[in-house]
């Protein structure tokens, strides 16, 4: 008996060649546009960020010197801010890059920060400010909300939080311009003698706040986190001619809205420490940026002593004070 012959359909045979070859080629086809994709991804470059830091606005009268010099005329270091921090937060709020600048080691580059970072949008929270001494450091960013200076003495702050879109594989130059200051300042200017005995004047502000020397405020309003005390101590002997008539005492703070009104006490001590003479002036106004001005006696009980609180660009705030 013979074998029976096996009868091939080459038909079909080619058909399901032909349905290999094309699943093959869609794999192959595939596998290159991934490997290809991911080469794109893997070769993407992060953009080098160079941030320039200035200020268009920082009117110094209210420093020692009262003449309205303004920072276009001078760099921001020339102009008494000699701290600055820089917090970088990405869209999710995560911090993916700080640093911070000491003016007394870095003068060349001082207001020039450069970085690298993956393409997209960021934050950048800049605080600068001018430190009390030479061991201070730069504020604290640990969010864009949160800021933290550490200090005896506050003294002129600025703040700002500018959003930024970081392009791949270029330079992207990134201007920030500090703005107005978020601190306010308090003038006091008396206008009669102070008795031998008194060596010192103590400035109070919000006697009945919290006492510390880290000073919690967000860098995106300006505002500060607590209703804190601040205080500042002026020494006669150092005073022109020897003397708190006619010279101005200044306290620097931060508020917690605008405006804020505060007590503000101030004391005369002698050279022990003790307190002579002792005034609180109530609800007075304080803003950002601006300089709360008294102008009066302190001394003299003969008469009725008037302080006018002149908030810049605002009304005039008189407040009086009974003789003693």
């Amino acid at each position: 008996m013979q074998p029976k012959k096996q009868i091939y359909n080459f038909d079909n045979m080619k058909k399901t060649f032909f349905r290999l070859a094309v699943l093959l080629n869609t794999f192959l086809i595939t596998t290159v546009l991934a490997s290809c994709e991911k080469a794109i991804i893997e070769d993407k470059k992060e953009g080098n960020v160079i941030v320039n830091i200035t200020s268009s606005d920082i009117n110094y009268y209210f420093d020692e010197d009262i003449s309205s010099t303004r920072a276009s005329d001078k760099t921001i270091y020339e102009a008494g801010i000699n701290r600055i921090s820089l917090s970088v937060f990405d869209s999710n709020g995560e911090l993916v890059f700080e640093t911070s600048k000491n003016g007394s080691v870095d003068v060349d580059d001082f207001s020039q920060i450069s970085c690298s970072l993956s393409p997209g949008d960021y934050s950048f929270v800049v605080v600068a400010h001018k430190a009390n001494v030479n061991e201070e450091d730069a504020a604290d960013i640990s969010a864009t909300d949160k800021a933290t200076i550490s200090t005896s003495k506050m003294l002129k702050t600025f703040a700002v939080n500018q959003s930024v879109t970081v392009i791949a594989d270029q330079a992207n130059y990134v201007t920030i311009d500090l703005g107005k200051r978020i601190s306010s300042q308090f003038t006091l200017i008396l206008q009669d003698n102070q008795p031998e005995e008194v060596a010192s004047c103590q400035i109070i502000m919000n006697p009945a706040g919290i006492s510390t020397t880290d000073f919690d405020f967000n860098p995106s309003t300006g505002f500060a986190l607590n209703t804190y005390l601040f205080k500042n101590e002026f020494q006669k002997d150092i005073m022109i001619d020897k003397t708190f008539k006619g010279n101005q005492l200044l306290l620097h703070c931060l508020v917690t809205e605008n405006p804020q009104y505060v007590d503000i006490q101030i004391n005369m001590k002698d050279a022990n420490g003790s307190v002579v003479k002792s005034r609180t002036l109530t609800n007075v106004p304080m803003a950002p940026h601006r300089v709360t001005r008294a102008t009066g006696n302190f001394f003299d009980s003969s008469t009725r002593s008037t302080f006018l609180f002149d908030l810049e660009d605002d009304p005039v705030y008189d407040i009086t004070l009974q003789g003693e």
